[in-house]
């Protein structure tokens, strides 16, 4: 009857962790956010030396870093996932979808018309 009782105690146990760890294998919806991507029609005096050079957005606890950024329409952005688990970089509009990215994989979109593109 004692052993009856630790096979119980372990397929509880057992049951516990496989539970904790797919709740964390997703986020929490709630602190899913859009983040606002804007292209800018490029201008004469932008086109100089200054003009910063194209973007990288890390994908990062769940979220992108930075969140939000303007670049000028002919610009690529280049999006990588730091995290452990698969990513996706998605316009909400449709205008560009990555595939998903594993572990330090990227994916680079170039922007080709101004407007804002938020993004999940």
């Amino acid at each position: 009857m004692k052993y009856i009782s630790y096979f119980f105690i372990a397929i509880a146990s057992a049951f516990m962790v496989i539970l904790l760890s797919l709740s964390s294998c997703s986020p929490n919806p709630k602190t899913t956010t859009m983040q606002p991507m804007v292209m800018k029609q490029p201008k004469e005096q932008l086109q100089t030396s200054q003009q910063p050079a194209d973007v990288t957005v890390k994908i990062r606890n769940f979220k992108f870093e930075p969140a939000n950024l303007a670049i000028a329409v002919g610009k690529t952005v280049q999006f990588i996932n730091v995290d452990e688990e698969p990513h996706t970089a998605t316009a909400t509009d449709g205008t560009f979808n990555s595939k998903a990215l594993d572990t330090n994989e990227t994916w680079n979109y170039t922007a080709t018309k101004p407007g804002t593109y938020p993004y999940i």
